[in-house]
């Protein structure tokens, strides 16, 4: 037996210390490596066990890399978890891991029974959930049937000292080396591979095979710069499996107008025509201009069989609650002025899956096990076509996107029937290419698993946290938490979308900020339109609806990124520009409450600036001065406060900060440089435009269109 392999990706030595196989039986082979060749460009690794061989292939180009392994056996390896991979890294100073460990919001399913209901009026049916619950819980050994029976299509995220904690079902690590930052991202290809404590890579297959085909299970990185570590991890990954990057696609539909989704305000019970149209008339009658109406969970024609999730959809229709069908409300809305609306259902059409009268109206369907209900076919060709039957129906009652949602379960409803990555291939990739080609834009939600972004090569806007809880002021700390941090990641695969929240919300002005900072979509989910927040809503939706936001997603800050905002005292920060601007969010999101004492500056941010002086502004204590190239910039807030700081840089003693009116001043302004340090501002709406001179901070009043010397 030869020495145990190593590669190098961006100089920093990785080992495989082990390679061991499960087989179908529950018997387990320990391999012994072989030794290395080269093939096609690539540097295989060869093991061997009783009755097996694996092959692992390694592709590292400078400082980035990818991981791929195929195996070939005499006897059936396992369905669930065939292959297990030790690697072997030196000890990090500290580790960010995304896990979806089912127990990391244990909290969350109390908070769901009882502030939704109480939201709207209602009697809770769940206890109430602590205001202060522990994140992270214990994140122990689970089963997998266990963590896949309880909705593993999270991420969240937890900080550690090192590899040997990292939780089970954990998709990407960023590890800091004091200098250099190791990024790590799994993969769905033929299989699906998660990071377990230790850094081994436990790969999942979904089906009892003697032969495993080439499979990418990881991608990595390395890089002095963070940030840059992990937008390579990505771009490494585009490169292998079959998504592509955030920036190279379409921008959705639903990005540049406030809109309003129904689930909070009505659930599903009290979902229907009448109360849809009801609220969004009041809405825009009190000054919103609503760009766009997403009619969440309820809308359907179901079959409900011992309750949620057991609801199966009975035929392609609407309920009663909607006598014109679907294209009755879309109508309606359009109406009233809404430019796009659009329409929630998951990847299996319903939660459970359709019924018999479904399945002849979609032309087809695969029973699944799983759900106990039809579910689209795990081939291209016939989850294609059953897609575009369902998104032609939808096209046909004039909508205009669609919200995709538990899209995770493409993990268990082929479980035994298909390899897990060659069914979410096929059917990510066919509901993608279906609805696109009838028109329809993508929201895709309950989606952080492997098997989902990994396809994203089309849909370009995903949900990156769990739900909004409304009222709690717990969700209003880890809600914001887990968006920021997940956004470090997947901002890179789509448009982070932040999910709704109601602007009577106590808690609403820290969600509000969130969002503008989310760089994605921007809905509110009112029910009470005589208690919204108008207020609050001018701060960052422009007269005509269009949403003030950073010019793209916002990062946390350098200082804390291994820092645990919930659970030490320091102030959560996330950065981004705006329209030559620097935008950076403060956030109190303690749990234990209290005033934080923190700070910004420049060495902090997430991008390259230049080192100058700039001259701030705090959007809400109206705070202005002038923050010096080498000077920190000194933020106190009490707990669940948030503040917005904004950095122009001063040139020839003059600075144009925008309008104050608006969470991110210079959005709606127009700056144009010229010759012999002229400046002209143009304002996009009236307001109060903020600009520095020659040492003095001044206030001019604007009109829309006007232009201004400054």
């Amino acid at each position: 037996m030869s020495d145990k392999p190593c590669f190098k990706v961006g100089g920093l030595p990785i080992g495989i210390g082990h390679v061991k196989i499960v087989f179908a039986d529950g018997s387990e082979s320990n391999c012994e490596f072989l030794g290395a060749f080269k093939a096609d460009g690539l540097e295989e690794y060869r093991f061997r066990g009783s009755d097996v061989l694996v092959n692992m292939s390694i592709a590292a180009e400078g400082s980035r890399g990818v991981i791929g392994f195929s195996a070939l056996s005499l006897k059936d390896l396992s369905h669930r978890f065939p292959l297990e991979i030790g690697l072997v890294v030196d000890k990090p100073c500290n580790v960010l891991a995304l896990t979806t460990h089912k127990d990391s919001a244990k909290h969350y399913s109390n908070a769901f029974g009882y502030y939704n209901q109480t939201a709207i009026g209602k009697e809770p049916i769940s206890p109430r959930p602590p205001d202060e619950p522990e994140h992270p819980p214990e994140l122990g050994y689970i089963e997998h049937e266990d963590n896949v029976r309880g909705y593993p299509c999270w991420t969240y995220p937890v900080f550690l000292k090192g590899f040997e904690d990292t939780p089970c079902y954990s998709v990407f690590l960023l590890a800091d080396y004091g200098g250099k930052y190791l990024a790590l991202l799994t993969l769905t290809d033929k299989t699906t591979a998660y990071v377990w404590p230790g850094l081994k890579l436990k790969v999942f297959s979904g089906k009892a095979s003697k032969r495993i085909e080439q499979s990418i299970i990881v991608s990595l990185a390395l890089d002095k710069d963070p940030y840059r570590a992990v937008e390579d991890c990505v771009n490494a990954a585009s490169s292998r499996v079959a998504f592509k990057p955030r920036s190279v696609k379409k921008k959705p539909i639903i990005m540049d107008k406030i809109g309003w989704c129904s689930y909070n305000a009505l659930l599903t019970e009290d979902l229907s025509h009448e109360n849809i149209v009801k609220i969004v008339g009041g809405l825009i009658g009190r000054g919103l201009r609503l760009g766009w109406v997403l009619i969440d969970d309820g809308w359907q024609d179901e079959v409900s069989r011992g309750g949620w999730p057991r609801r199966f959809l009975a035929r392609l229709s609407a309920n009663k609650r909607f006598p014109d069908n679907i294209g009755g409300v879309v109508k309606s809305l359009k109406g009233l002025g809404v430019g796009s609306v659009g329409l929630w259902h998951t990847v299996n059409i319903h939660w459970s899956g359709f019924e018999e009268e479904a399945l002849r109206e979609l032309g087809g369907g695969f029973f699944s096990k799983f759900v106990e209900g039809y579910v689209p076919p795990p081939t291209m060709e016939e989850a294609f076509k059953l897609y575009r039957r369902f998104f032609s129906w939808l096209r046909d009652s004039g909508l205009d996107f669609v919200k995709i949602d538990n899209q995770w379960v493409i993990h268990a409803l082929y479980n035994g029937f298909s390899m897990v990555g060659e069914a979410a291939g096929n059917v990510e990739l066919a509901m993608q290419a279906a609805a696109y080609a009838n028109g329809l834009d993508v929201l895709n939600c309950m989606c952080m698993a492997p098997e989902n972004y990994s396809n994203f090569l089309l849909s370009n806007a995903m949900r990156i946290s769990i739900d909004y809880i409304p009222f709690w002021r717990a969700d209003a700390k880890l809600h914001t938490l887990f968006s920021a941090y997940n956004a470090l990641l997947f901002s890179h695969i789509a448009y982070p979308d932040y999910d709704m929240f109601m602007t009577y919300d106590p808690c609403a002005k820290i969600h509000a900020v969130a969002r503008v900072f989310s760089g994605g979509p921007i809905y509110i989910t009112d029910r009470e339109t005589e208690k919204t927040d108008t207020d609050l809503l001018k701060r960052f939706v422009l007269p005509d609806g269009r949403v003030v936001r950073v010019d793209r997603p916002a990062l946390p800050t350098r200082d804390v990124l291994f820092r645990d905002p919930y659970n030490e005292p320091v102030l959560l920060k996330m950065a981004s520009e705006t329209n030559g601007s620097i935008s950076i969010a403060a956030f109190n999101v303690s749990k234990s409450g209290g005033r934080i004492e923190g700070s910004v500056s420049l060495d902090g941010l997430p991008f390259p600036v230049e080192r100058v002086d700039h001259a701030y502004f705090k959007t809400f204590s109206g705070e202005m001065g002038i923050l010096k190239r080498n000077e920190e910039l000194p933020v106190s807030l009490g707990e669940l406060e948030v503040e917005v700081i904004n950095l122009v840089p001063v040139e020839d003693r003059k600075a144009v900060l925008g309008l104050k009116e608006y969470l991110l001043p210079r959005f709606p302004v127009r700056v144009l440089r010229l010759p012999e340090g002229r400046i002209l501002a143009e304002s996009l709406v009236s307001g109060t435009l903020l600009h520095y001179v020659d040492g003095a901070f001044n206030e001019s009043e604007v009109r829309e269109g006007s232009l201004m010397e400054i």
